[in-house]
């Protein structure tokens, strides 16, 4: 029975697989054919891969079907080395990386004319287990241990020594690379392919930033009339109260109210001018619940437009996290406006849950509403760029993939939650401060 060792060598791939030497006799050179294929192109040191099988393999490299999906690009990678070498058996060992599009493991095997393959249950750690000799080589890259296999009774396939093991082994460099963009290119999303698609969401970010610049400023000059109107209030309700003549209790209730909406509307030009100003960068330590109560107040007006409630469920502790508060505030503005958009008409509700993770010692933020929820399609996608479902007045698909570039930024975690029938829900961990 043949075994497998798994002893590495010093090029990274795996020891042949060969059978007892009280079986096998003594190793035997490499077969024939290899030998006459190899020499159709230029030898030199033993080991050597022959130029002609380059060019070849170049050949196959720039037409794969990357376009086609990674299964595609697999299967043909196999079938060009099966043709290269036509007296060993070839596959591939095929796990797609997560995330991708591709699902399922997928074994691809090409054996030489008249060769059988092994019946099922004969040692199925290897691709051919029927073989005396079969190297595995790892796909450079892969995270899910997808591998290359070849495989003959009569080829030893040195490392050291065999040009096909050379071959295989360059082949497997070319396959985790083409892997990698056929991922990319074939990956669940609508990543707008259209140019023109691309080119106007891209003007209307850029309009966006625009706009909230100069919204920035507006707040600013609003800043100096606000503080003279809280000023004189103020002055004007204490000489009222403490005046040697009695004043009408009405007139000094207007003038508290007016003196409330204009300190109200000057916590909030101010908060919104920092929010605006370009971050500092430098993380440090947060309260988390100043910083999502924050974000409610920046979006109350959107909230009332809506009519949504806002339910804050804070845990009793005082919540402090390593971070930069503004790109934090701008987390929670991104996923309160999406929470609002989403609710229903009438009763929109969002609720916001705080807690520490009793293993990781995280503060976990849950942002979640009661509106139509996130189609079970759609889930993989919410937090690529561009990725909207709303119409483009109401969007530019980029929030949610801010939000999860910040809070990767921030060495947090972010995934959304939609069961069927129920809204969204976001759920956020950052790391606590005293971790630092």
């Amino acid at each position: 029975m043949p075994r497998k060792l798994t002893k590495k060598d010093e090029s990274g791939a795996r020891e042949a697989v060969r059978a007892p030497a009280s079986e096998q006799g003594s190793a035997p050179p490499t077969s024939t054919r290899s030998r006459d294929l190899a020499s159709r192109g230029e030898r030199g040191e033993p080991g050597e891969l022959p130029s002609a099988w380059l060019d070849r393999l170049l050949a196959a490299v720039v037409t794969l079907p990357l376009e086609d999906g990674q299964r595609a690009v697999v299967t043909s990678l196999v079938d060009t080395l099966a043709a290269l070498l036509p007296d060993h058996a070839v596959g591939a060992c095929f796990v797609p990386e997560p995330g991708s599009a591709s699902h399922g493991q997928v074994v691809e095997r090409r054996m030489p004319a008249g060769s059988v393959v092994a019946p099922p249950g004969v040692d199925p750690t290897r691709v051919f287990p029927a073989l005396s000799y079969e190297r595995v080589i790892a796909v450079p890259g892969s995270t899910t241990g997808s591998t290359l296999h070849v495989a003959s009774d009569v080829d030893a396939l040195d490392a050291t020594e065999s040009p096909v093991v050379r071959l295989v082994d360059r082949a497997a460099m070319a396959l985790g690379h083409a892997l990698h963009v056929s991922r990319q290119l074939t990956s669940p999303g609508p990543g707008p392919r259209d140019s023109h698609d691309f080119d106007e969401r891209m003007i209307q970010a850029d309009k966006l930033a625009t706009f909230g610049q100069i919204a920035a400023g507006i707040v600013h000059e609003l800043n100096n009339p606000l503080t003279s109107i809280v000023a004189y209030s103020d002055f004007l309700i204490r000489r009222a109260v403490s005046g040697p003549e009695p004043r009408d209790p009405d007139d000094v209730d207007r003038l508290r109210r007016i003196s409330e909406s204009a300190n109200r509307m000057l916590r909030f030009t101010r908060d919104f001018v920092a929010y605006a100003r370009p971050s500092s960068g430098v993380a440090g330590p947060v309260i988390l619940h100043g910083v999502v109560d924050q974000a409610v107040a920046f979006c109350e007006h959107v909230l009332s437009q809506s009519g949504v409630s806002i339910d804050r469920r804070y845990a009793p502790d005082v919540m402090t996290v390593r971070g930069v508060s503004e790109q934090l505030v701008q987390v929670f503005v991104n996923l309160l406006t999406n929470a609002s958009q989403a609710a229903p008409a009438e009763g929109g509700r969002i609720v916001i849950t705080t807690s520490i993770d009793p293993s990781s010692r995280d503060a976990v933020v849950v942002v979640e509403d009661n509106g139509a929820g996130i189609a079970p399609e759609h889930l993989r996608q919410v937090f690529l760029p561009f990725f909207t479902t709303k119409s483009d007045r109401d969007g530019t698909g980029l929030g949610l993939s801010i939000v999860k570039s910040i809070v990767d930024g921030h060495d947090g975690r972010i995934h959304v939650e939609s069961p069927p029938g129920s809204g969204a829900r976001f759920v956020i961990a950052l790391p606590s401060w005293h971790r630092a």
